[in-house]
């Protein structure tokens, strides 16, 4: 997820948390951890120092740095973009070698050749780049739009991949999967919600979304006279390819390829911390079990990022008691009696108080 806040249907309604905020969100909506995967580098891997060594009271903070990418390409258009580029093996291999100093806790590649909208590294210099992640001992995640991407990536070695073409899943991809043991997270959320906002509005009326998004913001999505076409086409795609998305994850799970819960927080359609209640009842839409759809966003979550988490002795005491049991209903994690942070009983209400509500100095999009 992208850590700066929330945005409305165009992206011109948004709700200012910068990182601390939006920790403070996630913490309150039972989410003890993040994965940032696009923010000012400088700044979130800073944040994430301090709170490390010093400690601030917000879910704990995962960070990628900069992506690498293209010169012009997916993740340079934002401002502030702290995005290395790479036209040739060699730069990539520079580029990687410069954020490991950095210590992130993966390396996040974007990787869309042939894409309408933006340049892309070719595919031997996303492999040099994947390489050296490797050698410096760092997990990658890769952003990829199509399915002939992500096999590039799947067979360069890469740890996961993100993201869900809309497309089927080849046999051969998931075949490159399984012989890799890449993980897959397929953010249904953001491929989804902004559609279901739109045609449901009645989800807007859940508890804990209210808790946790501005009151105007909520407005902007029941008032959809003004969406631009550029909007209502990105809402006609989700109605058009939610199936094959649902399909294609559901075939992954069944042949045993590790499905990871994320959300892209930060697009139109998605909220700080209530996106990943959703994101696992959109697991379950596609075929997985509740247990597996909980474990996407908890012990195999903490798997990938060597976190952990879990009930084992020396794991962190991050737990989250439920007034219902999600085993019979995977929606009842949004049911929350109690939020237990590193072994302490987390006081909610302080947090709808002290959510970060000016303007950031981070981007955003």
């Amino acid at each position: 997820m992208h850590s700066w806040g929330n945005a409305g249907p165009t992206f011109q309604e948004q709700q200012m948390l910068q990182t601390t905020g939006t920790a403070k969100m996630m913490l309150y909506s039972g989410v003890s951890a993040f994965l940032d995967l696009a923010s000012p580098e400088d700044y979130i891997l800073n944040l994430r120092n301090r709170q490390r060594s010093r400690g601030f009271l917000g879910a704990d903070i995962y960070a990628a740095g900069g992506p690498l990418t293209h010169p012009n390409g997916h993740g340079t258009q934002y401002p502030g973009s702290s995005a290395r580029t790479a036209t040739s093996p060699w730069e990539a291999r520079q580029r990687m070698d410069s954020l490991a100093a950095r210590q992130p806790d993966v390396a996040k590649l974007i990787y869309n050749p042939n894409n309408d909208r933006y340049p892309s590294m070719d595919c031997a210099t996303m492999e040099a780049g994947i390489e050296a992640a490797q050698t410096h001992g760092l997990t990658t995640v890769v952003h990829v739009e199509t399915w002939a991407a992500a096999h590039q990536v799947v067979t360069a070695g890469a740890d996961a991949i993100t993201h869900a073409p809309p497309a089927p899943l080849p046999d051969s991809t998931l075949a490159a999967m399984r012989q890799q043991g890449t993980a897959w997270i397929p953010t249904l959320a953001v491929h989804t919600e902004l559609s279901n906002l739109i045609q449901r509005p009645r989800l807007l009326k859940k508890d804990l979304l209210r808790a946790v998004a501005d009151s105007v913001l909520l407005a902007a999505y029941r008032d959809t006279s003004g969406l631009p076409d550029q909007i209502r086409s990105w809402i006609d795609r989700q109605d058009e390819y939610q199936t094959t998305r649902l399909d294609a994850v559901r075939k992954a799970a069944n042949a045993g390829v590790p499905i990871l819960a994320g959300t892209d927080a930060g697009n139109p359609g998605l909220f700080q911390g209530y996106s990943l209640h959703r994101e696992l009842v959109l697991l379950t839409q596609a075929g997985l079990s509740n247990w597996d759809a909980l474990a996407a966003a908890t012990t195999a979550a903490g798997r990938f990022l060597d976190a952990p988490f879990g009930l084992q002795r020396g794991d962190r005491a991050n737990l989250l008691v439920l007034d219902a049991s999600p085993l019979e209903d995977v929606r009842h994690t949004q049911n929350i009696h109690q939020v237990i942070y590193r072994g302490q009983i987390v006081n909610r209400s302080d947090f709808l108080n002290e959510a970060a509500t000016s303007v950031p100095t981070v981007p955003t999009h």
